[in-house]
C-alpha cells in the first residue's frame, strides 16, 4: 500500500486556508499519539509492510537536511477494529538510531509513536501537510512531522485513510 503525494507540502496556515473539513483537520492537527487516538475507541493493530535499510526519495533527504545515504525506511498500516486507518512511513537515518536514540533500532512490531511520545528526547521541529492518492484512486490527506533526537533527524509521514 503506497499512497502517492499529489500536491506540494503545505504549511499549517496554508492547510487551514484550503481545508475546512473539521473531522480531517482533527486528525491532521492531533498533537498526541495517533496510536493512542485509534486505541481510545477501537481495537488497535499494527501491520509492518517493510522495515529495512534502503534509499529514500531525494525530497526526503532534502527535508531531513542529510546527504543521500541508506536509511531505515519503516512502512506500516495502523488499523482500528480491523479497518486500515493510517499508512505511515518513517525515515530514520543510521546516526539517529545509533547516536540519537538506540532503541529506535529495536522497535520491532511496536508502534513508533509509543517511543516518540514516551521520551522527551524527541523534539518536534515542524509539520507539513499534503493530499495523497491511494491505490484505489481515493484522495486523502496526510502529514509529515519532523523530529530531532539529540540533534539527529527523523521524519514520520502519516496518511489518513478513509475508514
Amino acid at each position: 500500500m503506497h499512497a502517492k503525494r499529489i500536491n506540494n507540502w503545505l504549511s499549517d496556515s496554508q492547510l487551514k486556508s484550503c481545508l475546512k473539513k473539521q473531522d480531517i483537520l482533527e486528525w491532521l492537527n492531533e498533537e498526541g499519539s495517533i496510536t493512542a487516538k485509534i486505541s481510545s475507541d477501537s481495537k488497535f493493530k499494527l501491520e509492518i509492510l517493510s522495515d529495512d535499510l534502503g534509499m529514500a526519495e531525494d525530497e526526503e533527504y532534502l527535508a531531513l537536511n542529510i546527504p543521500s545515504q541508506k536509511v531505515r525506511i519503516r512502512e506500516v498500516i495502523l488499523y482500528g477494529d480491523l479497518a486500515p486507518l493510517v499508512f505511515a512511513r518513517s525515515i530514520i537515518p543510521n546516526q539517529t538510531s545509533s547516536k540519537g536514540y538506540p532503541r529506535l533500532g529495536t522497535i520491532g512490531s511496536k508502534p513508533l509513536g509509543d517511543l516518540l511520545f514516551q521520551s522527551e528526547l524527541f523534539i518536534k521541529t515542524h509539520r507539513e501537510f499534503a493530499q495523497f492518492q491511494t491505490p484505489d484512486k481515493e484522495i486523502v490527506w496526510g502529514r509529515r512531522t519532523h523530529y530531532l533526537v539529540r540533534g539527529y533527524p527523523l521524519s514520520v509521514m502519516e496518511v489518513f485513510l478513509s475508514p
